[in-house]
This record gives structure tokens, C-alpha cells and sequence, in this order.
């Protein structure tokens, strides 16, 4: 594990060419695009990273790519006219970037794809070859976020993003957290409602994420709590925190 990207999580999933993120307004969707990249990367992949946020400029990978281009990421930004506009402008270079993973000209594209139902059209247009390419939609989920509070509302946003864009949501990973005063406890509830949600849904859900410092008595809390149930065996994911807030002093802002 380097800097605490969890590589051998990685691989106990298949990963397709194309993989989409996504998911409501602070599920924290490009922290964890960000994490499974540089999981892949460790993994001796070459990963595409698209920010194909139409939904929030101002908080997502094109705010930080001058520092994963120096981590060996390729990077596509919507046109530099459009950068930090409002407009809903993505990088027309996409569909070749499917097209070259699809072609083992590298091995994963990553798509940030807008939070909540609409932002998911930006992959309308890319519905095709997004196919061809073999893709997996990943949803991020927040359980303590209004519209994924319950196993309903998870289904609902799931539903309407698949009719907006034409893909099916192909996993689940819960990110269930209060920010700063996230408990275990919290984590724990969080992850068995996704889980119920994935249950009747079908879908699996591959990751709890949780704060590095949070792992372990998340663990106890699990064993504690969930004695029997399936949601126990979902593995934990240290979600490495790099999307630093301005304030923060970040050097990673561009």
C-alpha cells in the first residue's frame, strides 16, 4: 500500500476498460475516482482519468490535474474556454480516449461523471462505444444524504440516471459518512442501508469507504453489530482524502 491506496482491494475486483463514476452531491464520487486510480496505478495499469463533471465545476479532478499529469495520469479537461464556466461542456477527446481502451492503447479510462441524475447525460453521447469498450457504472452512495437516505432513494437515483444515459448501474460502494463527526457507528448503519438497497437491487457493493483512521473500529463495530449479515463481509476501503478544501492550503489546487 502506498500512501494508503488499498492496491490489493483493487484486485479483488474485475476491472472493464471504461469505468464511470457517480453519485449525489457529496457522496464523495472524485475522492474516490482518485483512489481507485492510483489503486490501478499501483497495480501496474495505465489509467485515463476524464472529468466529465457537467454538474459542479469547481470541485472535481480539473481543479488538481497539474499534480496527477506529474503521477504519470493522463488527464482530459472539458476545452480550456470552458473550464470554469457553468456551461455543460465536456472534452470532445472522450470518445477517442473509449475508443483507445477499448484498443489496449492503455488500460482504464475513468470517467467523473456530474453528481445526481443529470449529470449522468454526459455519457449520452458516448453510450455506444462506451458499450463496446466493456464499461462498469459505479454508483457512489452517501446514505446520509437526502435523495440516498433509504433503500427506495438509492433505487430511485439509480433508476432515473440509467433511463437519462442509456447504461445500468453496475455496483454500488457506500461512502457513508458525516464528515468530520462520523462515527463508526455511522459508517456501520450507512453500509447496511446501501446494502439493502444493492440486495434489492441486485447489485453487489463492492466497498465500504471509510476514513484511514476510522478502519479499525469500524471493524469492531462491524463485528459488534452485524453478526449474520452479508453486509459484514463487504471490505473496507481507506478512502485517502486528496480533494483538499482551498482554505486548506492545499498545493494540489491548480
Amino acid at each position: 500500500m502506498e500512501d494508503g491506496i488499498p492496491s490489493d482491494l483493487v484486485r479483488r475486483c474485475e476491472w472493464p476498460k471504461a469505468i464511470a463514476v457517480t453519485g449525489a452531491l457529496g457522496s464523495g464520487k472524485t475522492e474516490f475516482v482518485l483512489n481507485l486510480a492510483r489503486g490501478l496505478k499501483q497495480n501496474g495499469k495505465s489509467v485515463t482519468i476524464a472529468d466529465a463533471d457537467i454538474i459542479n465545476p469547481y470541485f472535481c479532478i480539473r481543479q488538481i490535474t497539474e499534480a496527477l499529469e506529474k503521477e504519470g495520469f493522463s488527464i482530459l479537461n472539458p476545452p480550456e474556454a470552458a473550464k470554469w464556466s457553468d456551461m455543460s461542456v465536456i472534452n470532445s477527446g472522450i470518445g477517442n480516449a473509449i475508443a483507445g481502451a477499448a484498443e489496449s492503447l492503455f488500460d482504464h479510462l475513468i470517467l467523473d461523471v456530474g453528481g445526481d441524475a443529470g449529470g449522468v447525460m454526459a455519457l449520452t453521447q458516448f453510450e455506444p462505444i462506451i458499450r463496446a469498450a466493456g464499461y462498469r457504472l459505479l454508483l457512489i452512495v452517501n446514505a446520509y444524504r437526502p435523495k440516498t437516505a433509504t433503500p427506495e432513494g438509492i433505487a430511485r437515483m439509480a433508476s432515473r440516471m440509467e433511463a437519462l444515459c442509456g447504461l445500468k448501474v453496475g455496483a454500488l460502494v457506500s461512502n457513508s459518512h458525516l464528515m468530520e463527526d462520523t462515527t463508526p457507528e455511522d459508517v456501520v448503519r450507512g453500509l447496511e442501508t446501501v446494502f439493502r438497497a444493492g440486495e434489492n437491487m441486485g447489485l453487489p457493493v463492492l466497498y465500504a469507504a471509510v476514513t484511514p483512521e476510522l478502519c479499525e473500529p469500524v471493524k469492531d463495530s462491524m463485528k459488534n453489530s452485524m453478526r449474520g449479515s452479508p453486509a459484514r463481509d463487504v471490505p473496507l476501503w481507506p478512502l485517502v482524502r486528496f480533494m483538499k478544501r482551498p482554505w486548506e492550503g492545499s498545493e494540489m489546487w491548480s
